[in-house]
């Protein structure tokens, strides 16, 4: 045993306490490091959920847009496509032909619409020539003529406002003794604005959707009228009170029609999301602009309705439990399911049911255009029932397929009752045109600024749209009705 190896005890203890000590170290870092990798780890497991959670959702809403563009797409180009089942008739070898290119312009058997004769004629222009334009000699008259017809407006330089003063004699009645006053017709009390400019305002703001600016400014150009834009929009809120006796009929007209369409669309108030509720027949529009978009707004306009009365409507879920017969919108079924079926990665099963609808909806269609027999539409109706629940009870494993047969399954009969009742459509068509008046007043005004405009837009359209669907004169109408009010 060598001297210089040994240690001793003591020395010893205190090298094995110091290794203790560093490892003892070592083993705390290495659990807090576990301790911070394993946290770190929880958290990147959590984010990746959230991430698969996201990416599924933007796949979701990936696919509603590419059915959205293709939506738009066939709105806006509309090729003139064949059924499969006319291409299978046909052949394979058919397919592999060029296809015809369809001439523009109006078609062979087209009717055409050129514009017809004046029914009058206001003055008569006589030409003719007193010497010859070439060589200058005098030429005789002559009784043969080539006529011209020309439709214009007055030049713009001699269009002007006129300025009349009414005279109003101060009379005294010897029978009631009392003084008297005659009312000079188209005068408006309190403005010296003739009823004429006031119709000519109202015709720019709401049928031909102008802006103020630019009814100001063509005021001013054509008429040398100088109004203020608040003075118009003050006139048109005369308008509104003057118009509101009628468009409270309208709603009572509303209600006691036995058939009757409804739809919504949105508006905007200073900034706030408000809502635009149509409701409509042949010959009548009310029109109502609330901050809602519940079913308390259609319950209350429709209140006092027959319960027999049909309303015609989209699936839209705030009419549902109206206390009504429905006919749900086969449009907007078909539509959905066209764009299921047309999806590059649609399934098979869509678009067997997309064509089982269609054919269904030509057979009801052909059934309804018939005279109306209660016999034959109870046995159409029983028949057209079955294959609805067919479809809700058929075993459908495709995502898509699914989606239209819930909505099916969610209307049900709702879809077949114009089978039962008389002069009920298969679409909402009606609430669709007349609601899109108020979605171009929307785009170009952008938005009302005060209850106040959004009451005189409902009140106002609503009168316009009925005298239109009534096809009656609109300037002659209203004038009526503001003499009755004054």
């Amino acid at each position: 045993m060598q001297l210089g190896a040994w240690k001793s005890s003591d020395e010893e203890k205190r090298h094995l306490r110091l290794k203790v000590s560093s490892l003892e170290k070592a083993v705390a870092a290495h659990r807090k490091a576990r301790k911070i990798l394993e946290q770190e780890k929880r958290k990147l497991a959590k984010d990746l959920k959230e991430a698969i959670k996201t990416i599924k959702q933007l796949e979701e809403k990936n696919d509603e847009l590419q059915r959205q563009r293709d939506r738009f797409r066939d709105m806006v180009f509309k090729p003139n496509k064949k059924s499969k089942t006319e291409e299978n008739k046909k052949g394979l070898a058919n397919n592999n032909l060029p296809k015809k290119k369809r001439n523009r312009g109006g078609q062979k058997g087209h009717k055409g619409a050129g514009r017809k004769k004046p029914d009058h004629i206001d003055k008569v222009v006589r030409v003719f020539l007193s010497h010859c334009p070439d060589c200058s000699t005098e030429v005789a008259r002559s009784n043969a003529v080539e006529n011209h017809i020309v439709e214009d407006i007055p030049p713009i330089e001699e269009i002007h406002s006129k300025v009349i003063r009414y005279e109003t004699e101060v009379q005294w009645c010897c029978n009631c003794k009392k003084i008297i006053k005659g009312k000079a017709l188209g005068v408006i009390p309190g403005s010296r604005l003739g009823i004429n400019i006031l119709l000519y305002v109202l015709f720019q703001k709401y049928i031909s959707r102008s802006s103020w600016e630019i009814i100001e400014k063509n005021l001013q150009l054509f008429y040398g009228v100088k109004i203020s834009r608040g003075a118009l929009v003050d006139m048109m809120h005369r308008v509104r009170k003057w118009l509101g006796p009628k468009y409270n009929n309208l709603l009572e007209t509303i209600r006691s029609s036995p058939v009757k369409h409804a739809d919504e669309t949105s508006w905007r108030k200073e900034k706030m999301g408000y809502w635009v509720w149509g409701f409509f027949t042949n010959n009548c529009a009310y029109y109502t602009i609330t901050e809602s978009r519940g079913k308390g707004v259609p319950k209350k306009i429709l209140a006092g309705s027959h319960p027999q009365d049909v309303l015609v409507r989209d699936d839209y879920g705030a009419y549902t439990k109206l206390p009504l017969l429905h006919q749900s919108c086969w449009a907007h079924l078909l539509r959905v399911s066209h764009e299921e079926a047309v999806h590059p990665e649609a399934s098979l099963e869509v678009k067997e049911l997309h064509e089982t609808l269609k054919k269904m909806y030509d057979g009801i269609e052909k059934v309804i255009k018939e005279p109306f027999d209660s016999k034959v539409r109870k046995i159409e109706h029983k028949h057209y029932s079955k294959k609805i629940q067919n479809i809700i009870k058929t075993k459908i494993y495709e995502k898509d397929s699914q989606r239209i047969q819930t909505r099916i399954a969610n209307q049900n009969t709702n879809l077949i009752t114009a089978i039962l009742y008389e002069n009920v459509p298969l679409t909402n068509n009606l609430a669709e045109r007349e609601i899109r008046s108020l979605v171009v007043i929307r785009k170009i005004s952008g938005e009302s600024k005060s209850d106040n405009g959004i009451m005189t837009t409902a009140v106002i359209m609503s009168v316009l749209q009925t005298l239109k669907l009534q096809k009656k004169n609109m300037a002659k109408s209203i004038k009526e009705f503001i003499y009755s009010s004054l």
